[in-house]
């Protein structure tokens, strides 16, 4: 069988054309480029749908959302153009089910917006826009925290909370609600979701608030929405939420620490992804360059740590396990290496190193059949 991986990555000098096309065969188990895409500057992540690959332009002043073709056959991509917009460093793309609308985070500006899409799959315009205001847990360069509390937290995450920093957006269960993580400012907004995208910010009941300092990044539903987990960066942990009757509110049933009891290395934790089946969450650790296994209680939603697994390569800024969750691939960004491991199904470990790829300033991957 041949799985069509794709990655995304910054450009630069060494590296012009941002998304590489690889094959995975399973009878060798190897990978083999494929082809590269240069339409597109810094496609840090990548969304893939039936028949189309969006990506987002990762820009200091604006961004782009970029949108191509798939064969179904070879995987081959044809660019079917972009849409400007506004926000700088947008840094995730979401595209909603029925394939008609998108939302995207802009990191370093601290926003969200909604845009549409063609019914030839390419992006149309935006539709709403939405930016966050204020400061988190700690402001400024010195690491002082905002009101004078005795610091907590260590040296180099202390500039990461000076302003919002909207990392990823995920869509409700039932289409009706926009949840946006914001890492600047400890909080999960809800937005309810109007005629063509339009967004309007949810009542203080539907926020989650997260504990000062955690920086929440990236967050998954599971079970039809009932459980909500969260991967936070600046404080290395996976919060796991439970709905109410309402399906509106949540309440924090757990928080557990991504890394090792002793662990005392500089770390921010950044993906997590479950595997097909639902029995096992892995995140990944930048600093100590390390998957972490937990096994997941179905019914209770609750985590159980299981091991930690080197990452053959410096700061596994993302990951993906094959639709089949035999093949796990970790797209290492400082050593700029794509690593291919074997994954046991019933275990769920990863396994050692198969093969790797070198793709400068490598940050998304992902697979499909």
């Amino acid at each position: 069988m041949i799985w069509h991986i794709y990655t995304g990555s910054y450009t630069g000098a060494e590296n012009r054309d941002g998304i590489c096309q690889f094959a995975l065969d399973t009878d060798r188990e190897r990978l083999r480029l494929i082809r590269t895409y240069g339409e597109m500057d810094n496609p840090s992540f990548l969304c893939l749908t039936r028949g189309f690959l969006y990506g987002v332009s990762e820009r200091d002043r604006d961004g782009m959302v970029g949108a191509y073709r798939r064969d179904p056959v070879d995987g081959t991509l044809s660019f079917l153009g972009g849409i400007p917009t506004r926000g700088d460093a947008m840094c995730h793309l979401n595209v909603w089910p029925g394939g008609r609308f998108f939302s995207a985070a802009n990191y370093m500006s601290g926003s969200v917006f909604t845009g549409s899409i063609r019914a030839d799959g390419s992006p149309e315009e935006v539709r709403a826009f939405c930016q966050h205001e204020g400061v988190g847990y700690y402001h400024g360069t010195k690491g002082e925290p905002r009101g004078g509390e005795q610091t907590r937290w260590p040296a180099y995450l202390s500039d990461r909370q000076q302003g919002p920093h909207v990392h990823c957006t995920q869509l409700s269960q039932d289409g009706k609600r926009l949840y946006v993580s914001d890492l600047g400012l400890d909080q999960i907004f809800c937005y309810e979701v109007g005629e063509n995208a339009a967004l309007t910010l949810a009542g203080e009941s539907d926020q989650i608030h997260l504990p000062q300092g955690e920086g929440p990044r990236h967050f998954l539903f599971r079970r039809e929405g009932k459980f909500l987990y969260m991967v936070a960066e600046l404080g290395s942990k996976v919060f796991v939420y439970a709905s109410g009757e309402d399906g509106r509110s949540w309440r924090q049933i757990q928080s557990v620490s991504t890394l090792p009891e002793g662990y005392a290395g500089e770390n921010t934790a950044a993906e997590l992804s479950f595997s097909g089946d639902g029995r096992f969450l892995y995140v990944s650790n930048r600093g100590m360059d390390s998957l972490v296994q937990y096994e997941v209680d179905g019914d209770a939603g609750l985590l159980r740590t299981r091991d930690y697994y080197d990452t053959y390569g410096r700061c596994p800024r993302n990951f993906c396990i094959t639709p089949d969750d035999q093949y796990l691939l970790v797209a290492n960004q400082e050593s700029g290496n794509l690593v291919l491991r074997k994954r046991d199904i019933n275990s769920g470990e990863p396994g050692g190193k198969m093969d790797e790829v070198f793709v400068p300033q490598i940050s998304f991957v992902t697979a499909v059949s």
